[in-house]
This record gives C-alpha cells, sequence and structure tokens, in this order.
C-alpha cells in the first residue's frame, strides 16, 4: 500500500500551477500530482481520467468557477469538500 496521495492542480494560470507544483515537489513529498488542467473542462477531464485523493481547484477561472466544475462531475459522492 502507497503513503501516496494522488493529487491534481486545476488553475488558469500557468504559473500558479507551475509553482504550487513545485511547492509540491521541494515540500510535500507524500503527495503525487497525476495531472494538471487551466480550465473547467479540463479540469472535469483530469479528475474523471485520475480519480485522485486531493484537488487542488482554483475558484474564479475566466469560464465559470471551481463550483461549476464540481457540479459538472458525475459522480459526486466521491467528493468531500
Amino acid at each position: 500500500m502507497s503513503n501516496q496521495i494522488s493529487c491534481v492542480i486545476i488553475d488558469d494560470e500557468p504559473n500558479a500551477i507551475k509553482v504550487l507544483s513545485k511547492f509540491i515537489e521541494s515540500y510535500c513529498p507524500s503527495l503525487e500530482v497525476l495531472g494538471t488542467a487551466n480550465d473547467i473542462d479540463g479540469g472535469v477531464a483530469v479528475i474523471e481520467e485520475n480519480n485522485p485523493q486531493l484537488v487542488f481547484l482554483d475558484i474564479e477561472m475566466p469560464m465559470g468557477s471551481g463550483f461549476d466544475l464540481l457540479s459538472r462531475l458525475q459522480d459526486l459522492s466521491l467528493i468531500h469538500i
């Protein structure tokens, strides 16, 4: 059994993804970033493809909010807010 916690990062700002990824790599060795996305459609896809344990989700994005993304997920029972 792995001690890794799987996660994805969803943010419309590429630099925010880069910085958070670097922080995770440097300071959180138990986190494994499985994927990233920069919009709601990509975010839904990366969550459904990877089924992460943790999602770093930007709230305000140009084409909707992080809450809009959550409302599009098929199985909300997997989400713990």
